[in-house]
């Protein structure tokens, strides 16, 4: 206790940037912040604070050590905050921000449920495919693909993402079907493009498929335009397995190459790790993870798909 006594005193002092102010937001006295922060560095070996007669400023080591420090503090703030609000209601605005293809066939489905459950929630949700800055934006959760390469976030992961390769029964009876990746040379294939920036999205082949150039017959920067081209005969698309999958069912497009199929991406739920996790966010977080989890097309792999 004195040890976690000694690390608060020294976040005080770095943030109030001075002993008599620390002292003040702490509770104590000057000099008990003073004693605390020479316990530290005597226990570290190290000098944290540059120091004048009326003024403070942070060692090269002092200000590490403030980053990690910082971070437990605030971590220990948000487990605190979290206990004690856990028996609140959920309740208020939240702010969502949704891939369209993921928000129309994925969370639209379950939101009905999610209404009836959780009344007291204002849901605003925004499809957006570019990938924005949820913390100056001032959004609870997203959902993302990929890695999470920002400190300042926490995901939670939703599943691997699984993609297959379809068309129509009229267009592969008028074509044929492909046997492997290298016969989409002589198909008309349906892409889709990134709408933030207007690169090809890569079709999900395991080596040495990976890196094959496909026709460009058709291109779109929207998903379900994709499905409806391939739907009308127009091509060959390659679609996420939870938006073909109740078309393959139901006979209007046939997968193929499924064999040839690898996960590509991931998604994730996605809120700023400086924010408590409220209780109207935790309630979002956890029931789609679990609405998610109980599709058995939402991220099952192509092969599932072959009849």
């Amino acid at each position: 206790m004195e040890s976690l006594a000694s690390v608060v005193a020294f976040v005080h002092a770095v943030e109030q940037q001075s002993y008599v102010a620390a002292a003040r937001v702490a509770g104590v006295s000057p000099s008990a912040i003073g004693k605390a922060v020479a316990r530290l560095e005597s226990r570290l070996g190290v000098r944290l604070f540059n120091r004048t007669t009326r003024s403070i400023s942070l060692t090269e080591e002092g200000a590490v050590l403030y980053e990690r420090y910082k971070r437990i503090i605030d971590d220990m703030d948000d487990a605190e905050a979290t206990i004690s609000r856990s028996r609140e209601r959920p309740r208020g605005r939240l702010r969502v921000s949704v891939p369209h293809i993921v928000g129309h066939h994925l969370l639209m489905p379950i939101l009905p449920i999610f209404a009836e459950q959780f009344p007291e929630i204002e849901l605003d949700i925004d499809f957006e495919d570019k990938v924005i800055d949820l913390v100056a934006e001032g959004l609870d959760v997203v959902v993302r693909s990929g890695e999470l390469a920002d400190a300042r976030l926490i995901a939670r992961h939703l599943g691997d993402q699984h993609f297959v390769v379809c068309g129509s029964p009229d267009y592969f009876n008028r074509h044929g079907q492909p046997e492997t990746p290298d016969d989409l040379s002589q198909h008309a294939c349906i892409h889709f493009k990134y709408p933030s920036s207007g690169r090809l999205a890569p079709w999900a082949f395991r080596s040495p498929y990976d890196r094959v150039i496909f026709p460009r017959s058709l291109t779109f920067n929207n998903t379900d335009a994709g499905l409806r081209a391939a739907r009308d005969g127009l091509g060959i698309a390659h679609l996420p397995v939870y938006v073909a999958e109740p078309p393959t069912r139901t006979g209007s497009l046939v997968p193929v190459l499924t064999s040839f199929m690898v996960p590509y991406g991931s998604l994730s739920l996605v809120w700023p790790s400086n924010r408590q996790l409220s209780p109207k966010v935790r309630a979002f977080v956890d029931f789609v993870v679990a609405n998610f989890a109980a599709r058995p097309d939402a991220f099952r792999p192509a092969p599932s798909l072959s009849r």
